[in-house]
């Protein structure tokens, strides 16, 4: 029997409700979020929600009370600088998910720069170098699946085309005990409904920030991806409107509003479990008009500076193993230590019953094809690797430093394996 979509009266009055006390994150229900670049020294306080109650957890952590934290803009090649508070009773560290930047400022305890202290308020600055879809999060994955994490958009010199551009930050919560589904919010709010121009194109930059693997689906109108964890593919055609969305990956999809002239019924963008579809948010088209669509492909976005090869033959070559004890994060070993530039190997060999994203700090990597004499044709920061099956990625790092590779389990989050790689 198929289960109806849980309506957001019905989940919004059961107990995954949002329950607010004192310390009030700003809800609102998201709008069209504009191109506007972060303030340079732009604060970021970290403290505890003490009265908020979500899906009956515990209290959360927050960036600037907000849920999620503040979408950070900047240019591709522009300083990002931020000034992070920590009002937590512990150290913090803090991870640009994606992002290539100096290794000081990566944020994995006992491979980079040191944690920011209780009460301490940390500068950070850098320039990223691609243009894309990150995040910024605790390493500490109950902090993160705790809220506190936030979207970071790179925008190219010369932003895209799109009638609208839309950011959709996924949490997941637990179940509603009213109609037994998984909770998930977008941008913190239940199924929101985000408007773009009829007969548009529009731009979602799909991120989770939860610790499931979410198969999403867009039924009512042609969709194509347009980057995967950042970085620009060739545009393709989402096959049946379906796609599966890692932990900690991101996809960006480019979608046609109103397309031939059709009534202007919002677009519905799910999440397709075996037990029936959780409604995301609605792409609701504003304008009244009927004129079609773009119906040619879009565009490719501007490609990023990353290596137009990865040498294999004479690779250093090292395994990651993973399996179910949860990993030391306090002590990562260094598997590996090549020259800027040496072509790297990893096999990553599942040994669990449960699927695991591992990502990749520093550096994104490609999935090679099961004779490693190729690659597959995008690339990844956080790779899927199902049960009881081995992946292959290689990777050409351009920075000096030691890069953190963390498998997370799906469904806990927890850190199953760790390990890393040290660049001279």
């Amino acid at each position: 029997m198929r289960v109806p979509v849980p309506s957001r009266r019905a989940v919004l009055t059961g107990a995954a409700a949002l329950v607010l006390g004192g310390a009030l994150p700003r809800l609102a229900l998201s709008q069209n979020t504009p191109a506007v670049p972060t303030p340079a020294g732009r604060l970021l306080k970290v403290g505890t929600a003490d009265r908020i109650e979500l899906a009956g957890s515990d209290p959360v952590s927050l960036f600037d009370g907000a849920l999620p934290g503040p979408i950070l803009r900047v240019k591709r090649g522009q300083p990002l600088s931020v000034a992070v508070a920590n009002g937590l009773s512990g150290p913090l560290d803090i991870t640009w998910h994606g992002v290539r930047l100096p290794n000081a400022l990566d944020g994995v305890p006992g491979l980079t720069g040191p944690a920011i202290a209780a009460g301490e308020t940390r500068d950070i600055r850098f320039a990223p170098p691609d243009a894309g879809t990150f995040w910024y999060h605790a390493f500490d994955g109950v902090l993160t699946r705790r809220a506190l994490a936030g979207a970071l958009i790179v925008e190219e010199e010369t932003p895209a085309a799109f009638g609208a551009d839309h950011v959709m930050l996924l949490q997941t919560w637990g179940v509603d005990a009213t109609t037994q589904m998984p909770v998930i919010t977008v941008n913190g709010a239940v199924s929101p409904t985000l408007e773009a121009p009829a007969a548009s194109r529009a731009r979602l930059r799909l991120i989770n920030a939860s610790p499931e693997f979410l198969p999403l689906r867009v039924a009512e109108t042609q969709s194509w991806v347009m980057a995967i964890d950042g970085q620009p593919v060739t545009p393709f055609v989402l096959k049946d409107g379906r796609m599966q969305l890692v932990p900690g990956g991101r996809i960006d999809l480019a979608m046609d509003i109103n397309l031939n002239g059709a009534s202007a019924n919002p677009i519905n963008v799910q999440v397709e479990l075996l037990r029936g579809p959780i409604e995301l948010a609605l792409i609701a088209p504003v304008g009244g008009s009927n004129t079609p669509a773009p119906a040619s492909t879009p565009q490719a976005l501007p490609a990023n500076p990353l290596p137009s090869d990865i040498p294999l033959q004479g690779a250093v070559r090292a395994e990651l193993a993973i399996g179910v004890a949860p990993a030391d994060l306090a002590r990562i070993p260094v598997l590996s230590t090549v020259p800027v530039g040496k072509s790297l190997v990893f096999a990553l060999n599942n040994t669990s019953e449960v699927p695991v994203a591992v990502h990749f700090h520093g550096m994104p990597v490609r999935l090679l094809d099961g004779a490693d004499d190729g690659w597959k044709p995008w690339w990844h920061d956080t790779v899927p690797v199902p049960a009881k099956r081995t992946v292959r990625v290689a990777v050409r790092p351009d920075t000096p430093g030691k890069w953190a590779i963390i498998a997370r389990a799906a469904g806990t989050g927890e850190a199953v394996a760790a390990a890393a790689y040290e660049v001279k």
